[in-house]
């Protein structure tokens, strides 16, 4: 009886891939507003916005007055309209919770893929590595949406890859609604093109070349098309982004940073246990290496899809090393906890998941003031009547979308352009000549910007301007006689 009873309990039990799961939700939902603290989120779902209401895409410009109508491809209004579909029916709470989920999402399946190769506790630190990696880039944006299908595709592939098994034709859907959700659908593109190639010399070639050849099919069923193939490629051609927005520049190794940890840890593996890799596997995980340093940004597929390339390799590798060891109780219950829950641990994966999201959804998140929110200096600036063409601060352009005033720049940075982008970012920082232009050009009537920016100090002595407001957050500048 007493067996019986405490199988049945066992039952309840989450399994680690689900206990991840909960742990990086908590992770993410102790400090919900750190998730909102990017200006694009206002920007997404200003766009989802207008695409509700328009029952149609934006393919012109209808946030700024600097490049009104031009050409737009909003390749992520699949993501858009999802965002502001939550943002109307549960507020930035719900916002916050939907980016939350996905994060966790994705931090589950990935232990999931990683336990059908490792031991328990070398599948926990690999995600966990992963989710640290994933964690400073955590935010209410598309990306986070697409983020689960990044590692339901990576794993299933190098799943197939691995067993020696045809690629899984099934998946191909999901290509689909990702290429709809965010541009990193081409890291799909790419894998799958990478374990084509690998399999070369294998008699599963021709699957493998179809299936990479049928994602890209999919990946173009948008209603871009090509143009969303393309978009991402003008981005990283661009060197004035690169140089001045931060998750496009390298990580900054004199402050702590999960990835040197990453760095290091693949550097012990490699010299302290003797395990070995595929070469085609240790490129791959080499390049996913480089671009993490090159661009912050790209630390999340280091630690998304990396330890999936290499799993199948290592896994084996360290668990018989493992295996000498005495197993303890803890290393017993993991075990059990590797396999998959049983419905009942699902369902109470859900009731812990629903009591760790209730304070949030009980106390609605209301966003104030703040390094992305000028609401005050916003609502001062219609109290005062400003009105016509503004230069902003390119970090208040997405909530000058939000509150439905023509931006100068915002950040669809591939819109703009570098040229433009590298004006702006000249004229900003206080350069006069690049300054004057700009406000003359464009025939700027009132501007905001952040106090720290260097054109506020060049603007306190240009003449013909004054300074009509500040706050922490912001500062208005307007021409001395107001006009057209």
């Amino acid at each position: 009886m007493a067996k019986t009873g405490t199988r049945g309990w066992s039952r309840l039990v989450p399994s680690l891939s689900m206990i991840a799961g909960l742990g990086v939700l908590a992770r993410a939902l102790a400090e919900p507003r750190a998730l909102l603290n990017d200006p694009d989120t206002y920007l997404h779902i200003a766009a989802g916005r207008w695409i509700l209401a328009h029952v149609a895409l934006p393919v012109h410009d209808p946030f700024s007055h600097t490049f009104a109508g031009a050409s737009w491809v909003p390749h992520e209004w699949l993501a858009e309209v999802v965002l502001a579909a939550v943002w109307r029916g549960a507020g930035w709470s719900g916002v916050v919770l939907l980016a939350a989920i996905c994060f966790a999402l994705s931090v589950a399946l990935l232990t999931r893929y990683l336990l059908r190769w490792a031991e328990p506790f070398s599948a926990l630190i690999a995600a966990g590595l992963g989710a640290a990696l994933v964690e400073g880039h955590v935010l209410a944006r598309p990306h986070m949406l697409a983020m689960p299908l990044l590692v339901w595709w990576s794993g299933a592939l190098f799943a197939a890859r691995d067993n020696g098994a045809p690629p899984p034709f099934r998946l191909l859907p999901v290509m689909v609604l990702w290429a709809n959700l965010h541009a990193s659908f081409l890291v799909g593109i790419g894998l799958a093109l990478f374990l084509f190639a690998e399999a070369l010399p294998t008699p599963e070639r021709g699957c493998w070349g179809l299936f990479a050849g049928l994602a890209v099919v999919a990946a173009a069923l948008t209603p871009n098309g090509l143009a969303g193939f393309i978009e991402p490629f003008r981005l990283m051609a661009m060197p004035a982004l690169q140089a001045s927005f931060g998750e496009w520049q390298s990580a900054d190794f004199q402050h702590f940073q999960p990835l040197e940890i990453w760095l290091l840890g693949l550097v012990g593996l490699g010299l302290t246990t003797g395990v070995k890799a595929p070469l085609p596997r240790v490129a791959l995980v080499a390049l996913l290496c480089h671009m993490a340093l090159a661009h912050i940004r790209h630390a999340d597929l280091l630690g998304l899809v990396g330890p999936l390339a290499l799993a199948a390799s290592l896994g084996p590798q360290l668990a018989a090393r493992l295996r000498s060891v005495p197993a303890s109780v803890v290393t017993q219950f993991l075990e059990r906890r590797a396999r998959p829950a049983a419905l009942p641990a699902a369902m109470v994966t859900v009731a812990i998941a629903a009591a760790i999201s209730l304070p949030l959804l009980l106390r609605p998140i209301e966003r104030g003031d703040g390094t992305v929110t000028p609401a005050a200096a916003v609502a001062a600036a219609r109290a005062l009547g400003l009105d016509g063409p503004v230069f902003n601060s390119e970090r208040f352009g997405g909530y000058l979308a939000y509150k439905g005033v023509p931006a100068f720049i915002d950040g669809r940075i591939e819109l703009y352009g570098n040229a433009f982008l590298a004006r702006f970012i000249a004229a900003a920082a206080g350069n006069l000549p690049a300054l004057t232009a700009l406000l003359d050009r464009y025939r700027i009537q009132w501007t905001l910007l952040a106090p720290e920016d260097g054109a506020v100090a060049q603007l306190d002595r240009l003449p013909g301007w004054r300074r009509i407001y500040s706050d922490t957050h912001a500062v208005i500048h307007a021409r001395a006689v107001l006009g057209p």
